[in-house]
């Protein structure tokens, strides 16, 4: 009997290749994170200076994180509420577009909360925080 390319599970017919809609998109969907950042936050990323990107909380943003970094019931709190996975996600920052762009590669978390102004964050504004915790992977970067 074949299997699903993507969970291992049982197919039922010959020529499938994923078991259900969840893993034919899972399967499709599991490439890297790619954001475009601004130039002047590129480098201050780069250079340790900026230790979080935000962006804003719109449904274009919502679907591609929840997505990429998931989220779960909480039921350690009185009344349980739903959460961001706290698993660290690799995603690649960069500056432009097409492959041939300077870019680097980040270890980031996500989180929901209000951002520093200092970083290009509006006061008082509910954004989408992705913490770096570690870069790496760093291309088509000139050091001269």
């Amino acid at each position: 009997m074949e299997k699903c390319i993507r969970c291992g599970s049982s197919l039922y017919r010959k020529g499938q290749m994923f078991c259900c809609k969840e893993c034919r998109y899972r399967y499709y969907h599991s490439g890297d994170l790619i954001l475009t950042v601004k130039k002047q936050w590129f480098d201050m990323i780069l250079n340790q200076q900026k230790t979080e990107e935000y962006r804003e909380m719109k449904p274009y943003w919502k679907k591609r994180f929840e997505n990429y970094f998931g989220k779960h019931y909480d039921f350690s709190k009185e009344k349980p509420e739903i959460v961001w996975n706290d698993q660290k996600k690799i995603i690649i920052f960069r500056n432009g577009y097409g492959n041939d762009k300077p870019e680097f590669s980040a270890e980031c978390s996500i989180s929901e909360g209000t951002g520093k102004e200092l970083w290009g964050a509006e006061k008082d504004v509910i954004y989408y925080i992705l913490t770096i915790h570690r870069i790496f992977g760093v291309k088509n970067i000139n050091t001269t």
